[in-house]
Formats: C-alpha cells, structure tokens, sequence
C-alpha cells in the first residue's frame, strides 16, 4: 500500500534520505506558523478587519456585588443581569452580522475566582493580550478578579492558540492597559492595573514580535472614593476606557484621565487626529468601542458628541445598547478578546 505522505517528506527542510536528521534548522516562527498552529491566531492593530473573538455571556456572576459594590468596582450600582444578557446577545447578533466568529469563553458555573468568590467581571473578557503569533496570559491585579487568567488559558490552549507568555512572579498586567496605534506601536499603561514589573514581561515579548515604539503611559487612581467608572475624582484604571484607535492615527480620548506628555506624543510624534471626550460621555465608554474593518466600528450608544465626530472622518459606526456593561465597567473592547485580526496595511 503506498504511504500517501512519502512524497511530501522530500519537502521536508534539510530531509537527507537515509541519513539522520540534523540537530535542527533555521526557521522564521511567523513563516510556518499557520501551518503549526492551523489558524493566523493574533493581531496587532486597533482597526484591521476582526476575524474572531472570545465572548463570556454573563450569567449570575456578572450580578454578585451586593455585599460591597464600592469594593468590587460599581458605583452606580448593580447590573440588572437580565439586561445585561439581552445586551449581550444584542452584541453577540451585531458581531456575527459582520462576520465575525464568536467563541465562548470555558466558564461553566459557577465562575469562582483564586479566592472562591464570583468572578462578577468574568463577562469582561479582554484579558489576554493577542500578537501576531499567540497569546500573552495577563495577571488581574485585584484579588475579586483574580482567577479570570484560569479561564482564559483553557479556553486559548483548547482552541490550539499558541500561549507565549504568562505574566507571574510580582508582575501584574491587565491587556485594557494597552491600545494599539499601529502593528509596531504599542503604549502600556502603569495604572492600579498594571505595574511596572508587568509591564517588564509584557514588553519583552513584544519586542520579540517586532513592536518597536512601547511608550508609557501613566493613568491616575482613586485612593477611597470613586463615584463613576472614569473621571469624577475617580480616574481611570484602563487605558482603553478613556483612549481608543478608531483608524490610523485617528484617536479618541478623554484628556482628563491621562498624563499630558501622553497627548503630545500623539499629537506631535505619532501624529494623530484626536476626537477629545466631554464629560458627560465619559461614562458611556465612547473610547470602548470595537473596530470589525477598516472604518467600521461598534460603540456603545448614548455617545452623540463622539460618535458625530467619527462619522464626520468616514467611519461607519453601530451604536448597540450596552448601559448596564458600561456602568458595570467596559464596553465592546472590554467584551472581546480579539483572537484573529488581519495585518494591517502600511499606511
């Protein structure tokens, strides 16, 4: 019986009929990587064409709080988790409708965390940051969500995305701290989220996947009070709650909650096209939203102001009911991990 796959060992590289292997050869990881892992796993841009995602639709987790809501990050209040699921599904319709593959994330209940409470934010899923080639397993920072990087590797590892990094020791990074400006550009955020050492980890393996330009960024906190999710003497924990990239160098963001060396160097080294936040659409998550191509995004509705001034520039934006995930803590970014993008286009 011939052997159907003899003829494709000649293709092999350094194949030497008869003769050993050599130790091993030279090749680029990105050359044969979907062929290893059989999918363009990652991406590295804000805006590139959104093939799949991993979603986590709430269930009773999402609505646990009651015991100290100031604690557990809302202060306005409890989620109504029957809203919140018909949003979700609203969401998940609108993603599907742009053909985009929407994966679970492996959370059957209950969703308990490292300290055997609810994981309330477990629906948040964005907190893995992708590159092109794999997946970096971030660390939350507080203990009511740790436990959420448990469910995020089984279900990477179980799709057959290669994991190529798991923030440890004292490190902690969340992947809202970082918004890509383009596939060599990356700023990280130092935030009651992120610290230095995390931020260490993180960078080491970006440079690996050819992201030249990290720049910091520094986020203000609260200390005991906190009355809305961004601003109000409240700050901002995750850069992409109050920055997003909508389109090469064409940004979106709240100025109020970021260092300004961090508008200058948009501004004057990146040159970027800045959309500035008001006040009363902070909270409604404006800078959130979820780019599906070029020049289309989803952004939560109730955000006139902003989402005018993106559609003056020629983007195509889908406002989709989303309150209660915003008052709750995130937006349509904070909802996804974006498994596969496309490269984006040199600009």
């Amino acid at each position: 019986m011939t052997d159907p796959y003899a003829d494709k060992l000649k293709d092999v590289p350094l194949y030497r009929p008869g003769k050993p292997p050599l130790t091993y050869f030279e090749s680029d990881y990105l050359a044969e990587f979907s062929d290893t892992w059989r999918r363009s796993w990652g991406g590295q841009s804000s805006y590139a064409r959104l093939r799949a995602v991993i979603v986590h639709r709430p269930g009773p987790e999402a609505a646990w709080g009651e015991v100290d809501p100031d604690y557990l990050n809302l202060p306005t209040g409890l989620p109504n988790l029957a809203r919140m699921q018909a949003q979700h599904d609203a969401f998940v319709k609108v993603l599907r409708e742009n053909d985009v593959e929407v994966l679970s994330l492996d959370a059957p209940p209950p969703v308990l965390g490292t300290y055997g409470i609810p994981l309330r934010s477990a629906t948040y899923t964005h907190e893995t940051l992708m590159v092109k080639g794999g997946a970096i397993i971030c660390r939350c920072a507080p203990a009511y969500k740790r436990g959420l990087e448990y469910y995020q590797s089984r279900t990477i590892g179980a799709l057959g995305c290669p994991i190529l990094y798991t923030v440890h020791g004292k490190g902690f990074f969340e992947s809202s701290n970082a918004v890509w400006l383009d596939k060599k550009s990356l700023p990280l955020a130092i935030s009651q989220r992120s610290n230095q050492e995390g931020v260490r980890q993180v960078s080491s393996v970006l440079r690996e996947f050819g992201v030249e330009d990290i720049h910091i960024v520094h986020l203000p906190g609260p200390l005991n009070t906190r009355k809305a999710q961004t601003g109000r003497g409240g700050g901002a924990f995750h850069l992409d709650m109050v920055f997003g990239v909508a389109a090469p160098r064409l940004g979106v963001i709240y100025p109020a909650c970021v260092g300004y060396e961090f508008i200058d160097y948009l501004l004057h080294k990146k040159g970027f096209d800045l959309i500035e936040i008001p006040d009363e659409e902070v909270n409604g998550c404006p800078s959130n939203f979820l780019a599906v191509e070029p020049g289309k995004l989803i952004m939560p509705a109730g955000n006139p102001i902003v989402s005018a001034e993106l559609r003056k520039r020629g983007i195509t934006v889908i406002e989709v009911d989303l309150n209660e995930f915003t008052n709750a803590g995130g937006g349509p970014t904070c909802m996804t991990v974006p498994l596969i993008r496309d490269e984006e286009k040199d600009s």
